[in-house]
């Protein structure tokens, strides 16, 4: 295994952060918690959003019996059961709107109806159904990851300059993911967002030859009827790739 703090110091070297950088190892915590012990499909996005020091420190309040892990302090990462969830940390000093969309991406995958505020009013059934649904994708060995390690867009979709971006994604594949994720040879990987597949386009060849595809940002597709060909596309991956 790399050395992650090493990673995040040669990043934090080269590019102005938009977070301190324990907020990138907690996002990280998250992601290696729900990760499969076999990995059949994998998904790449892009990053998690920003998360700022005085948001990592507030407690996050799980309802009891929430079967949910809790490996490190808040992010706004999908991973974190109180991301998108106001009432599980009270003191957040910004918005935490959350990112319905991967929700319903991630609902597609499972092929069953998405766990939203507007499809599921109550906190406590929303949230049972989240973890639910994460736990189903990580018996059939479906994990998401991130090709970023630090945050390159923050609370509201503001986004790092286009430069700051490739760096991010490039140096995080070189410094962190080239020695992690072709060793878990997955059988499928999606790469979430076109901008992410440009920069890393040669190393994924290299890495996942003939075994990689990848999609618009589910926040991306606007157009008619293009966020309907997105999740059609992810299920189709899910049922050939990581079936029951």
């Amino acid at each position: 295994m790399p050395d992650l703090a090493a990673a995040l110091s040669a990043l934090a070297a080269c590019l102005p952060l938009a977070e301190p950088p324990a907020a990138a190892l907690a996002a990280e915590a998250w992601r290696q918690a729900f990760r499969p012990p076999r990995i059949r499909l994998l998904l790449l996005a892009e990053s998690h959003m920003a998360t700022g020091a005085a948001e990592l420190a507030c407690p996050i309040r799980l309802p009891p019996g929430l079967d949910w892990p809790l490996p490190a302090g808040f992010v706004r990462h999908l991973y974190c059961p109180a991301y998108g969830e106001p009432a599980l940390v009270p003191g957040l000093p910004a918005g935490n709107a959350g990112t319905p969309q991967y929700w319903r991406l991630f609902a597609a995958l499972d092929g069953r109806p998405a766990p939203t505020r507007a499809a599921c009013p109550d906190p406590a059934r929303r949230l049972a159904a989240k973890a639910a649904l994460l736990r189903r994708l990580r018996a059939r060995g479906i994990w998401l990851t991130d090709a970023s390690l630090v945050a390159v867009a923050g609370p509201g979709g503001a986004r790092e300059a286009a430069r700051i971006h490739a760096d991010a994604v490039r140096l995080s594949w070189d410094r962190y993911h080239a020695a992690i994720l072709p060793a878990l040879a997955p059988d499928h990987v999606v790469v979430i967002g076109r901008a992410v597949a440009a920069v890393l386009r040669g190393a994924l060849d290299a890495a996942f030859p003939g075994r990689w595809q990848a999609v618009p940002q589910p926040m991306g597709a606007r157009r008619p009827g293009e966020a309907a060909a997105l999740l059609a596309t992810l299920a189709t991956a899910a049922r050939r790739y990581a079936a029951d």
